[in-house]
């Protein structure tokens, strides 16, 4: 799933959701800083230039896809599975996800 920040529409999307292995964060287009943390804030509980940690429960609530069991469980084994390389923060219930900046 690939969870796009967009400039241009100071939106956010979420595309590829039934792929789980391939976890991303697309900045797309031009953002000042402070506009950037302003959008990544609704889905991330930190970030710097290069990851986010993406919450969890952002995730589940997606409005779209929050019903759907399928994502639900999705989900969960996405978590289970990315546990052992450390990228799962128990504390703040957050996935690490790579950030990818594109024109």
């Amino acid at each position: 799933m690939i969870i796009r920040i967009i400039a241009s529409s100071r939106s956010i999307e979420i595309d590829d959701v039934s792929n789980f292995r391939a976890f991303s964060v697309r900045i797309e287009g031009s953002l000042d800083g402070t506009t950037q943390a302003e959008l990544l804030g609704h889905m991330a509980v930190s970030s710097d230039r290069e990851h986010a940690w993406i919450s969890e429960k952002a995730l589940r609530e997606w409005p779209s896809l929050k019903s759907e069991a399928w994502w639900q469980e999705g989900l969960s084994n996405m978590i289970a599975a990315v546990q052992k390389f450390g990228w799962i923060d128990q504390a703040s219930h957050s996935i690490r996800a790579h950030i990818e900046y594109a024109p």
